[in-house]
């Protein structure tokens, strides 16, 4: 969308804005989902979405200050979208996965008593 809306500049600062917008839009129902499926383990399965997203924008920054670098600045947008891909078909193979439910404890065992 950038290519085309950065040829007018107020184009350009909406398609900026609906970008972040729409990423962080994204994050709060994200966030939801992972509490609801994440079983005795919330706090961790939150931290590691939070280390995944920190992961993904040093990758993405590191390629794209790579090719920055390399005088190839044009093909920046080619890479953010390879990696996008990349991201949705690592979702794609995760969400195929069947979720494992953990063994419901029972109340004599989980208080110490048998």
């Amino acid at each position: 969308m950038l290519p085309f809306a950065a040829i007018w500049r107020p184009t350009a600062i909406l398609a900026v804005l609906a970008l972040g917008l729409l990423g962080t839009a994204m994050i709060a129902p994200l966030q939801g989902l992972i509490l609801r499926l994440a079983g005795p383990a919330p706090t961790l399965a939150l931290s590691v979405n939070v280390g995944a997203f920190n992961l993904g924008i040093a990758a993405g920054s590191a390629l794209g200050g790579g090719l920055v670098s390399a005088g190839a600045l044009r093909w920046t947008g080619l890479a953010g979208a390879v990696l996008s891909l990349v991201a949705l078909a690592m979702t794609g193979l995760v969400l195929a996965r069947p979720v494992r439910h953990p063994t419901p404890v029972s109340p004599e065992l989980a208080s110490g008593r048998r």
